[in-house]
């Protein structure tokens, strides 16, 4: 800025002063002060520009900035295309023997690549084999799609290139009011430092699980878990194997982890869970932990929410609930029901990039009490002390609240969806998936005799297997066998992808609808071609078996 011009502010300023400041030879010296700081400024000639036509381009920025603009865009574009047309593709195709050897078997790079190239190799090699869960037919496993928002938010991220771990900039803001509203979705009480945006739920289980464990175990940072109480989570049999890796990863052992059985709707069961206990204290046990399960990966089941947060409080133990997919259901008012009292857990953990149709990775943890994170995961270096004026304001940083140093900035791309759709519509989807599902239902019902159904239906999974009169169907194995077979036809086939699980020693087909793109149709078309394929699998057998027989 100009001489003349810090000059004249400086005269505006004093005149604004001088209306509220009836003391002359104290404005006149203030006066006098800001003059010798403009004239010492003046002196320095700071600039924070240097014109482009004097920098001897050595970066990794490109020398070409318009044809860049240019092969940005057309990236972009097929991007966008992509999802705009994903219907004409196959939801899931296996990557050609020659593309796949083309990428497994390349060298090191010395020499760079032309931008054009790369971006061409990536349009013709890799958008087109991806995991499918883009695609309105993936039902394969709990993923959400993403959505056009996503692409945007990502895009902007990868500009900022922000290290979310700490400092004063925009991400610590937006991530700060992401983890608000998520408290206030949840009920949560309102308090800072109460939560942190990770990569999702496997991340948010090790967290949760390192936070009750320091408030069990108060010196477990300086003395670790040797010479403490053997401490004990319960569960149930449905619980998610992201939480029995947590806690090998914090040193309790799969051991710590006691299995409790479910009822018919795969709900943990109370009375065993509270014996349990009784009996794990009288053997000199320490009970510090249990889980409930919101939305099991198998049924879609509940636990009771409120009966295990009641029984945490009386035996003084941690309640923490897995929500990964399931504790979003709690934006469809229809079904909200399913998780009350998950604003009684210590701790929560779940995935925006589930239900929330986030990009991949994203995930939440909510701790009750937001001084827990800080106890459990606070290190103070020299090189990273806080500063109340300039960039390293703003303690505590998020870093502080989790395991991640350098973080990138996942919290802008859940903000920007919130934004973009809002809980009503995100909720509506929700609801949307599990109407599907009844519908998926009651397409199959139709062929009871040969296709039978795994009940109850709780949300948006259904299980069922194919028991054909032309097969023996009290050979349990062959049923698997052929199950398990005309699941690989249909993802082969690129109509639709669904996975497999078993329910009861037998393998059961899971659809598991977490789509914001797919349509009833959808469903029609999923369960004509299973039975197209299902009878040219059938006949393939029928004809194996005459080939064996005359021979």
């Amino acid at each position: 800025m100009e001489y003349s011009k810090l000059y004249k502010l400086t005269e505006q300023a004093s005149k604004k002063l001088y209306e509220s400041v009836n003391d002359v030879e104290s404005l006149n010296e203030w006066k006098k002060q800001m003059i010798n700081l403009i004239n010492e400024i003046s002196e320095l000639k700071l600039s924070s520009s240097i014109e482009i036509n004097k920098i001897n381009n050595t970066s990794l920025d490109p020398t070409d900035w318009l044809s860049t603009r240019h092969i940005a865009h057309q990236m972009l574009d097929s991007s966008i295309e992509s999802i705009q047309t994903i219907r004409s593709h196959p939801v899931w195709q296996p990557v050609p023997i020659e593309i796949r050897q083309s990428i497994e078997h390349e060298s090191l790079p010395e020499q760079g690549q032309a931008l054009s190239d790369v971006c061409h190799d990536v349009i013709k090699h890799v958008l087109p084999y991806t995991r499918g869960n883009t695609h309105p037919r993936f039902w394969g496993w709990v993923m959400g799609e993403g959505t056009l928002g996503g692409i945007l938010a990502e895009m902007m991220m990868a500009t900022m290139n922000i290290n979310a771990g700490g400092c004063s900039h925009s991400a610590v803001f937006v991530e700060r009011i992401v983890i608000q509203w998520m408290r206030q979705l949840f009920g949560f009480p309102k308090t800072d430092n109460g939560g942190i945006v990770v990569n999702g739920t496997s991340m948010a289980s090790i967290i949760c699980m390192a936070t009750a464990r320091r408030q069990f175990l108060t010196n477990v940072r300086q003395d670790g878990i040797v010479h403490g109480p053997q401490l004990i989570v319960y569960a149930s049999k449905e619980v998610h194997m992201c939480v029995g890796k947590a806690l090998e990863l914090l040193g309790f052992g799969s051991k710590a982890m006691h299995i409790i059985s479910v009822d018919d709707k795969f709900c943990i069961k109370i009375d065993e869970l509270k014996k349990t206990i009784e009996n794990d204290r009288k053997n000199g046990l320490t009970p510090f932990c249990i889980v409930g399960n919101a939305g099991t990966v198998n049924t879609g089941a509940f636990d009771n929410l409120v009966e295990l947060s009641w029984i945490a409080r009386k035996e003084n133990m941690w309640f923490h609930v897995d929500g990964a997919f399931g504790g979003l259901i709690i934006l469809d008012p229809e079904r909200r029901h399913l998780v009350q009292g998950i604003e009684q857990a210590d701790s929560l953990a779940f995935d925006f990039h589930k239900w929330l149709h986030c990009p991949y990775a994203a995930g939440c943890v909510l701790i009750r009490d937001g001084t827990h994170l800080l106890s459990t995961f606070s290190v103070h270096q020299s090189y990273l002390a806080d500063t109340e004026r300039g960039c390293a304001g703003d303690k505590p940083w998020f870093c502080d609240l989790g395991s991640e140093l350098s973080r990138p900035f996942r919290a802008l791309k859940v903000w920007f969806t919130l934004k973009e759709h809002g809980t009503i519509k995100l909720g509506q989807k929700i609801a949307d998936n599990c109407q599907q599902a009844q519908y998926l239902a009651s397409l199959l019902e139709k062929y009871q005799d040969f296709i039978r159904i795994f009940r109850p239906i709780t949300l948006n999974i259904v299980n069922f297997r194919l028991e054909p009169k032309e097969l023996d169907t009290s050979n349990n194995e062959s049923i698997d066998v052929f199950n398990n077979e005309l699941l690989a036809d249909i993802q082969l086939s690129g109509i639709a992808v669904a996975s497999t699980t078993r329910i009861h020693g037998q393998l059961y087909i899971r659809v598991c609808i977490v789509s914001h793109r797919c349509i009833l149709e959808d469903f029609d078309i999923f369960v004509d071609n299973l039975l197209k394929l299902c009878r040219i699998r059938l006949e393939n057998i029928k004809q194996s078996t005459r080939s064996v027989d005359q021979e």
